[in-house]
């Protein structure tokens, strides 16, 4: 059975999950589509809809809730087990023991928070590999032009993997591979006596600046993602001067899970995520600033796709994602020429969400 499996794959979709008959495996099927290609990669050849009625016949299910701890003794003949369960509970997630896991050949199942709002929507994915400072994961749920990557599909622009990740199942044969030991901190030099304990001077004339690649840059007192350290949002038009030594800093930009310590043209400084940034020519800010003209009067679509992209720009990459929007979601369109555009395909409309995010969607999938 040819790995990675969807949880809306028409073939099965539509098929109720466990031993009730109202959610069906698209509804509410990531973990079960999720534990199919777990045992798949070690030698089963399930789908979702067989693995539904093995677990049922083995009383696997909770109502429409896999039993996955059950799911192993299913296959003993694959030697697999499931080898620790942990809940992060609001901490980072165990990212070494994590990569030990990946390097001995386990698979990690993780929920994650599938959507960017305060809310926590639960959704189950597979990791399977390290790429980079990143994560590839199989993602049951299918969609075409989506990030194949836990912090590509998942981050929002704001989160690491470390956050993005709320709980975590590892299968694989044996016990749990350890992580090695740290090493021991390097020596550091004697600290030198300060002798004028004066504030930092502005950064030097000429040094390097920056502009965010995405529609919504978050900066942060600490270089670190959390609920309490958003100092403020940047947008692409906005430079931001760096701050630290500019051969040090051009080698982070673009680097995933670096950050960079910048100044706005108000006078915040703070931290920005590296990857999200691009340099730019340093420019004096302006003495005549003019007004910007008045938008034009906003009109309000609706999401008519099951899921639908948010870009930072009007074409389909990887690193133009923003977020996804569940059908029915509202947005407003500020392009002038929004009325000719919606439903038409091969045109963009530029719109903007509700917390103020403004980017791009496909105009044919909103009405």
């Amino acid at each position: 059975m040819p790995t990675p499996l969807f949880q809306n794959d028409p073939r099965w979709k539509d098929t109720p999950i466990g031993l009730q008959n109202s959610l069906t495996i698209s509804q509410v099927g990531c973990l079960l589509t999720s534990m199919a290609m777990v045992m798949n990669h070690f030698g089963a050849s399930e789908t979702p809809a067989s693995l539904n009625a093995r677990m049922k016949a083995a009383n696997g299910f909770s109502g429409a809730w896999i039993k996955a701890a059950q799911v192993p003794a299913q296959f003993p003949q694959l030697g697999v087990v499931r080898q620790k369960h942990l809940e992060c509970k609001g901490q980072p997630a165990p990212l070494d023991l994590v990569d030990a896991a990946i390097a001995a050949g386990s698979l990690v199942v993780v929920r994650v928070d599938w959507t960017p709002d305060a809310a926590i929507d639960s959704h189950w994915v597979v990791i399977h590999a390290k790429r980079g400072s990143d994560y590839a994961i199989w993602d049951p749920w299918q969609l075409d032009d989506a990030p194949d990557t836990l912090q590509g599909r998942y981050g929002f622009g704001v989160k690491t993997p470390a956050d993005i990740i709320l709980e975590l199942i590892w299968h694989g044969k044996g016990a749990l591979p350890e992580t090695p030991p740290a090493a021991p901190p390097a020596a550091q030099p004697a600290p030198q006596p300060k002798q004028d304990p004066s504030p930092a001077p502005a950064a030097p004339a000429g040094s390097l600046a920056v502009k965010p690649t995405v529609a919504q840059l978050r900066m942060r007192a600490q270089p670190a993602v959390r609920a309490n350290n958003l100092v403020t949002v940047v947008s692409p038009q906005d430079a931001l001067t760096v701050l630290e030594e500019t051969a040090a800093a051009r080698q982070k930009i673009g680097q995933q899970g670096q950050w960079l310590h910048v100044r706005t043209a108000a006078g915040q400084s703070g931290y920005v995520a590296a990857w999200m940034v691009r340099e730019t020519a340093v420019s004096a800010p302006r003495s005549d600033p003019h007004p910007a003209p008045a938008a034009p009067a906003a009109r309000t679509v609706s999401v008519s796709a099951q899921s639908l992209s948010l870009r930072s720009e009007p074409r389909v990459t990887a690193q133009s994602l923003i977020r996804y929007l569940p059908q029915g979601h509202k947005l407003k369109a500020i392009d002038p020429d929004a009325a000719a555009k919606i439903g038409v395909q091969g045109q963009w409309l530029h719109v903007e969400d509700g917390d103020g995010t403004q980017g791009y969607v496909a105009a044919w999938f909103v009405k």
